[in-house]
């Protein structure tokens, strides 16, 4: 069975988690959850706290966060703004604990098969731009921004691992700092820690103008390079376009990447496939940018999708 679930702030934003809960039970008792609080939270303090997260974890009834999104620049140029997300995503890392169901998790399959072992939340983030805009420069493939880029991550990972937390980084083609398959297994391979995994999104991962072999051919490729690393994943589509303001370097047909699944051109079948023959189907898997009226429609292409 897939371990399917959502993006919470997919659902717009909510005054109290209770009220965010209801509605993803609502659509899949047994969801799993990506949680940006501040994206998704009316009421999230800053920084968050202990007795906060308690809180929350106790609204989850019959799901569970699975992935903490704290999506920052880490390699932001200016010094004091990338310090203040450091901070933020480490406050992340310490508060994670606090935010397991451990009703859920109880003897379930499902909460154990992230970090090890742990119900804990994956706590995750993209990998950042030395443009502040969040855009291409050829600088972030650079050597000094990729030294900059490893010490920022032994920096989180010293605190992932005092807190028995896994993080977890994704990479974004043409776009970020790690932005292909080779360049996150160089992230994975410096450090070789279990609590550095890889949050794989097929659509991200994906070069703007396609790859240069088929589709079938680079995903296999990319599972494969990646799959001992692989700890969660996002499902979502993507069309064709002559423009994107995403990428605004690009002429089309240029990837656009924010398409409800099963509206785009994602061979899913296939991918699922993919995701079965090297063992990452049983991580879990949450759909974004879907439409609230039409989500159950996505579920249920999602989950024959996956039964083949």
């Amino acid at each position: 069975m897939i371990d399917l679930g959502f993006r919470a702030h997919d659902f717009g934003r909510f005054p109290y988690m209770s009220a965010l809960v209801d509605t993803v039970t609502a659509f899949r008792k047994d969801a799993c959850i990506h949680f940006a609080p501040y994206k998704a939270l009316d009421d999230a303090p800053r920084p968050l706290s202990t007795s906060w997260a308690d809180a929350i974890a106790s609204c989850l009834k019959d799901t569970r966060i699975a992935i903490l999104g704290c999506y920052i620049n880490p390699v932001h140029p200016d010094p004091c703004k990338k310090e203040q997300a450091l901070q933020s995503f480490e406050n992340c890392l310490e508060i994670a604990p606090f935010l397991a169901n451990h009703k859920a998790n109880s003897g379930c399959s499902k909460g154990c098969s992230i970090n090890e072992g742990s119900p804990f939340p994956i706590v995750a983030t993209e990998t950042g731009s030395l443009d502040p805009r969040n855009i291409r420069t050829e600088k972030n493939w650079e050597l000094p921004n990729i030294s900059d880029f490893l010490k920022t991550m032994e920096r989180l990972l010293k605190k992932a691992e005092e807190n028995n937390v896994t993080m977890a980084i994704e990479a974004v083609a043409d776009k970020n700092t790690i932005d292909t398959p080779q360049r996150m297994l160089m992230v994975m391979e410096t450090f070789k820690s279990p609590h550095l995994r890889v949050l794989f999104d097929a659509v991200n991962i994906l070069p703007i103008h396609g790859p240069s072999t088929s589709l079938h051919s680079y995903f296999d490729e990319a599972v494969a390079m990646l799959s001992p690393y692989i700890c969660a994943m996002h499902i979502k589509d993507f069309v064709w376009t002559e423009k994107n303001e995403k990428y605004p370097y690009a002429k089309g047909p240029v990837k656009k990447g924010d398409v409800p699944v099963g509206e785009g051109l994602m061979p899913w079948k296939d991918l699922f496939g993919i995701y079965r023959r090297y063992g990452v189907d049983k991580v879990p898997m949450t759909l974004e940018n879907f439409n609230p009226m039409t989500l159950a429609k996505s579920i249920q292409y999602v989950e024959d999708c996956f039964g083949m």
